[in-house]
C-alpha cells in the first residue's frame, strides 16, 4: 500500500503578503525509538519543535528516511510513501525542507555561497490524518513557514528578500503593472539589487544574492559593500526606482537609502511604497507582460539590442541565446478591468533588425497571434472543496474533460484572437489562482525554414543560407468585447528567433554513414581522412589521425573534439571558425602520443553547442562520431 501527503507551503515576511516556496525539496522521516512519545511531538507548535540539522545528522538519520519529492511552481507537492519498501504503517512523521544546492526563488542566480553544506529544516512532526482512496491512503497537509525560520533559511543560502505593496498616496488603491526597481546607494557606483512588477494586488518580492550589492570596478575578482560615508554595516542601502513598461517614471531620492530604516538592511525587508499621479499605473489595468520562460527573461533590459539575443544573467550559459520552439510569455493578469470581465491578446511584428525601435514599426506591420499559434497553456487553477487538496485548471488549449479523481481541465475560451481571462464561478468559495503564464507561444508559427545538406561532407564549409530572423512582441487588454477600452500593457525588444532545421545531414561519416533523421537544428558532421574512400570505412588507423569536422547554426557556441579510448588525449589542431558564431569546418591533425594508443577501439566525437533557448532550458548539444581500431 501506498501512503500519500499531499499539501501546499507558503510563506509571509510581511504581513498578509503571502507567497508559495516552489522548487523546494521535502522530505519525511519515520521517528526512531527514543520518539514513541509522537504525542507530544504532535501536540507542539511549530516554531517550538523547529530546528536545523546539518550534514553529520542527515546522514545519521538515513534508516529513518521515508520519501522525498519538490515542491512545484505553485508550491504544492505530493510526497509517496511505499509501506514495503520502507515498513511504514502510517505513525507520526516529521517533515523537513532539505537544501543539497540553492533553488531558484527568483534571484536567479543559483551557485552555491562559500562552504555551502547540505542542512535541512524541521517544519513539523505530524500525524497524518489518512483517508483511503483509490490509490490508497492519502492525507492533506498545508503549512505556513514562519517568517524566523524563512529568512534563516535564505540566510543560509545567501538569499536577500524585499517585499512590499505599492499604492497610490492618495487613495491608497493598489498600483498593479509597475515595476518597482530596488537600488543599492554606494559610493562607486549604485547596484542594482533587482526588480519586479507589482501584481494586481499592488505587491511584489524582489529577490538577489550579497553578490548584487557588494559589486566594485574590481568585480568580480574582488567583491565588497562600499557603503556611503558615515554608514556602518555591510547590509545594503536601499532605494527605489519606478517603471511602467520599460520607461522610468519615478525614482526616489538617494537619501531615503539614508534612512534608519533603509540602511544596511538585513535579508529580509518589508516595505509600503506609494506613487501619485503615474500615468498607466491604474489598479484596474496591470501591465501584464514582462518576462520569458521560467528563467524569467525581461522582454526590455535583458535582451541585446545588437544581437536579439538574451543578455544580462549572471549564468554564462544562460546569455547570447536567440530563442526557438515554445516560449513562455509571462507576466501578471487581472480577472476584471474597470468592473467587467478583462480579455487580453499578443501581437508581433517582424523586422529587419535587433536595433529597431519598436515604437517606430508601422501599425500595419502587427498582426495578432492567432490561437493556431498557441501552445497548450495552463493559465489559473481553483482549488476544489474537498477532503483531499486537488484543483481544476484553466488551460489554454484544454480538453475540457473531468478526470478520475474529479479534475477537470477547463477549456480557456476565445474572442477571436483575444484570451478571455476565467472568471470566477458563481457559488464557488474558493478564488481563481492566475499562474503568470499568458501564453506559450509557438514561434515557429512566426519563422520556421528548412536547409537540405545532403551534398554536405564533413570539412567542407556548411555554407548557411538562412539567419535569425526579428520579431517584437506586445501585449493588449481590454474589457471583455469593448474594443474602445484596450490598452497596451507590455512590450518586448526585438527577439533573435530561429528556427532552422537542416535535412539530410550525414552521419557516422565513412565509419557508418547514415542520413540524419528526423532533422536536428544544427549541423554536426565528422570522419576521418584515413577512413574515406570506397571500402575504408573499417580500416585501422595505423600512424596518424586527420578528423575531418563541419559545424553549423546561425548562434554556434563551442565545437569540440573529444577523443576517447586507452591512450587516448585530447589535443587536436585549434578548431577552425572561419565564420564566428555560425560556422566551423576543416579538418585537424590528432597531436598527441600515437605510440600511447593501445591496440583498441577508438572513438571521436564532435560535440557541438547551440545557443539557442526556449527561455526555461538551452537546447542540446548535438554530435556526431566515428569509431575505429588501432
Amino acid at each position: 500500500m501506498e501512503y500519500t501527503i499531499k499539501g501546499k507551503l507558503q510563506t509571509a515576511i510581511c504581513d498578509g503578503n503571502e507567497f508559495v516556496i516552489p522548487n523546494t525539496k521535502i522530505r519525511v522521516y519515520s521517528l526512531n525509538e527514543r520518539q514513541n512519545a509522537a504525542t507530544a511531538f504532535t501536540a507542539a507548535q511549530s516554531k517550538e519543535i523547529s530546528q536545523v540539522f546539518e550534514e553529520a545528522d542527515i546522514k545519521s538519520r538515513n534508516s529513518q528516511f521515508l520519501a522525498q519529492t519538490e515542491t512545484d511552481i505553485s508550491g504544492n507537492y505530493e510526497i509517496v510513501i511505499n509501506d514495503t519498501k520502507k515498513k511504514y504503517e502510517g505513525g507520526a512523521v516529521a517533515i523537513v525542507l532539505f537544501y543539497d544546492d540553492v533553488p531558484d526563488y527568483g534571484q536567479k542566480d543559483t551557485e552555491k555561497p562559500k562552504n555551502f553544506k547540505p542542512f535541512e529544516v524541521l517544519l513539523d512532526v505530524i500525524q497524518p490524518k489518512w483517508r483511503e482512496q483509490e490509490e490508497g491512503l492519502v492525507a492533506g497537509w498545508n503549512h505556513n513557514i514562519l517568517k524566523s525560520i524563512w529568512c534563516y533559511i535564505l540566510k543560509r543560502l545567501d538569499i536577500w528578500i524585499i517585499c512590499g505593496t505599492l499604492t497610490n498616496c492618495k487613495t491608497q488603491a493598489p498600483l498593479a503593472g509597475v515595476e518597482v526597481i530596488a537600488m543599492d546607494d554606494d559610493i562607486i557606483t549604485d547596484d542594482l539589487l533587482g526588480s519586479k512588477v507589482t501584481d494586481t494586488t499592488g505587491r511584489f518580492c524582489i529577490y538577489y544574492r550579497s553578490k548584487n550589492f557588494k559589486k566594485t570596478f574590481l568585480s568580480p575578482f574582488i567583491n565588497i559593500e562600499t557603503t556611503p560615508f558615515f554608514a556602518s554595516g555591510s547590509g545594503p542601502d536601499i532605494y527605489f526606482k519606478f517603471a511602467i513598461s520599460g520607461v522610468s517614471v519615478f525614482a526616489e531620492s538617494h537619501f531615503e537609502a539614508h534612512k534608519p530604516s533603509r540602511r544596511n538592511v538585513g535579508n529580509c525587508l518589508c516595505v509600503n511604497l506609494c506613487l501619485e499621479n503615474v500615468e498607466g499605473a491604474n489598479p484596474s489595468v496591470p501591465i501584464g507582460f514582462y518576462s520569458i520562460g521560467a528563467r524569467d527573461y525581461h522582454p526590455i533590459y535583458e535582451i541585446d539590442t545588437a544581437t536579439g539575443r538574451t543578455k544580462g544573467k549572471t549564468e554564462p550559459s544562460w546569455n547570447d541565446n536567440a530563442f526557438y520552439s515554445h516560449i513562455d510569455l509571462r507576466g501578471s493578469l487581472n480577472q476584471k478591468m474597470n468592473g467587467h470581465p478583462s480579455e487580453y491578446k499578443f501581437q508581433y511584428a517582424k523586422v529587419s533588425s535587433p536595433s529597431v525601435d519598436v515604437g517606430t514599426i508601422p501599425e500595419a506591420n502587427w498582426n495578432d497571434v492567432t490561437p493556431d499559434a498557441i501552445a497548450r497553456t495552463k493559465i489559473a487553477d481553483r482549488l476544489i472543496e474537498g477532503s483531499v487538496w486537488k484543483n481544476d485548471t484553466y488551460v489554454i488549449g484544454g480538453s475540457g474533460n473531468t478526470d478520475v479523481f474529479g479534475r477537470t481541465e477547463i477549456k480557456v475560451e476565445f474572442d477571436g484572437n483575444w484570451i478571455k481571462v476565467p472568471q470566477q464561478p458563481s457559488g464557488t468559495i474558493h478564488e481563481i489562482n492566475l499562474l503568470g503564464s499568458l501564453l506559450v507561444l509557438k514561434t515557429e508559427k512566426l519563422t520556421s525554414t528548412t536547409e537540405d545538406k545532403s551534398a554536405l561532407d564533413a570539412g567542407e564549409a556548411p555554407a548557411l543560407v538562412e539567419k535569425n530572423k526579428y520579431f517584437a512582441l506586445r501585449m493588449f487588454k481590454r474589457e471583455a468585447g469593448n474594443d474602445a477600452s484596450k490598452v497596451q500593457c507590455g512590450f518586448s525588444l526585438p527577439l533573435a528567433i530561429c528556427n532552422i532545421h537542416y535535412d539530410n545531414v550525414n552521419k557516422g561519416g565513412s565509419w557508418l554513414p547514415v542520413t540524419q533523421v528526423p532533422s536536428e537544428r544544427g549541423i554536426a558532421m565528422i570522419d576521418l581522412v584515413e577512413l574515406t574512400g570506397p571500402g575504408n570505412g573499417c580500416n585501422k588507423i595505423t600512424d596518424t589521425i586527420n578528423v575531418k569536422y563541419s559545424a553549423g547554426n546561425p548562434n554556434l557556441g563551442n565545437v569540440a573534439i573529444n577523443f576517447t579510448g586507452q591512450g587516448a588525449t585530447n589535443n587536436f589542431e585549434a578548431i577552425d571558425v572561419p565564420v564566428p558564431g555560425e560556422e566551423a569546418y576543416g579538418t585537424a591533425s590528432y597531436l598527441g602520443d600515437f605510440n600511447a594508443l593501445k591496440p583498441c577501439a577508438y572513438e571521436i566525437r564532435l560535440e557541438v553547442e547551440l545557443n539557442l533557448t526556449n527561455g526555461t532550458d538551452n537546447h542540446r548539444n548535438i554530435w556526431d562520431r566515428v569509431l575505429f581500431c588501432r
